[in-house]
């Protein structure tokens, strides 16, 4: 006969799953606003849109869903949880922003083999932190123990972000035009692309480890990698509300530079970069002193230091880049009418 099992003896463990969240609850429910009608432990989330909606004549929801790829990998290997939920609430909610709207709740979803409930607490807690310091509202989230599907000690963090936008001021990058000028926001790292082939260089080609100096630089390779996530999304609101005419806003993840400004411009149009109109910080460096590929496969894997580009006409250009500030932006190239609708990388 037998021998009768349990769901633990099976790998899951339901009781960590509700420890972490008990963990987490004080910071979960620090993030609700007063439309927040849910509460922790519900089956779906609820969110009134009562008074958020009052303003708006044509109001549309803008969603997006991400999630922070293999730099889940590098945090387990630096046993560094602290921006990883930074990572999360910011891929998804910046690219809410690029469509200028504003991002109101977010939900999260945490798997794994075998869930540490430290883990899953500390990785919570770092969503919430980073929803509350911009307003979102983390409204629900989901956590899943799969023995057999991920690999020992492997985690996937998935994010789901709402806002909502005037129909009328929907930004697509319709009204882009020949001379039209880019700025480039500055990211502080990866963010959330590249890590893959950023993790196959270092850790299995050089046989490096997060807690050794990024070679030829005065910073850990722990500390590159794992540089949040930049939020743009209150700044897109803040320059929106600054009444500055933003024509396009193209988010820089996956893709880079190469595949993701096309996006939203026009069809018969390009834009031209200077790659030499902005300083690179030390990993960027790092990663095109140390690989062999192609700039324009560099400028597609990575974001090389811009993680948003706004396009604007360039009387705006003065106005946009004292909001934003000097240190943080720099003008990075021109819209060409060419008919092709790519990226030109140049260094003039």
């Amino acid at each position: 006969m037998n021998k009768k099992i349990t769901y633990k003896d099976a790998g899951v463990d339901i009781k960590k799953a509700d420890e972490a969240i008990e963990m987490s609850k004080k910071d979960i429910s620090s993030t609700y606003s007063k439309n927040v009608l849910s509460s922790i432990g519900g089956f779906g989330s609820m969110y009134s849109l009562k008074d958020v909606l009052s303003e708006f004549k044509d109001p549309v929801l803008v969603q997006s869903i991400d999630g922070v790829g293999t730099k889940m990998s590098v945090a387990m290997a630096a046993n560094n949880f602290k921006y990883i939920g930074h990572d999360l609430v910011n891929a998804c909610c910046n690219d809410v922003a690029a469509t200028g709207a504003v991002p109101l709740t977010f939900l999260d979803y945490v798997a794994g083999s075998s869930l540490d409930k430290n883990i899953v607490s500390e990785v919570i807690k770092s969503v919430a932190q980073e929803c509350k310091q911009h307003g979102v509202s983390l409204v629900g989230g989901e956590t899943a123990e799969m023995p057999g599907t991920y690999r020992a000690n492997e985690y996937d963090l998935v994010g789901v972000a709402t806002g909502v936008v005037e129909k009328n001021k929907i930004i697509d990058g319709s009204s882009v035009c020949d001379g039209d000028i880019a700025i480039g926001v500055f990211s502080n790292g990866l963010h959330t692309n590249g890590y893959s082939l950023a993790r196959k260089l270092i850790f299995e080609s050089m046989g490096l480890t997060t807690s050794d100096t990024l070679p030829g630089y005065n910073i850990s390779i722990g500390d590159s990698l794992l540089a949040p996530h930049t939020n743009y999304s209150s700044l897109i609101e803040k320059t929106v509300g600054a009444g500055i005419a933003l024509k396009s806003i193209s988010h820089i993840t996956g893709g880079g530079l190469v595949d993701n400004v096309p996006r939203v411009v026009p069809k018969d149009f390009s834009l031209s970069v200077n790659t030499k109109s902005w300083g690179k910080i030390p990993i960027f460096k790092f990663l095109q002193n140390n690989l062999d590929i192609k700039k324009e496969d560099l400028y597609q894997t990575f974001n090389m230091g811009i993680g948003l580009v706004l396009i604007i006409d360039k009387s705006q250009k003065e106005r946009l880049v004292s909001l934003v500030g000097k240190d943080n932006c720099s003008e990075i190239g021109f819209i060409i009418k060419d008919g092709l609708n790519s990226v030109h990388l140049s260094e003039q």
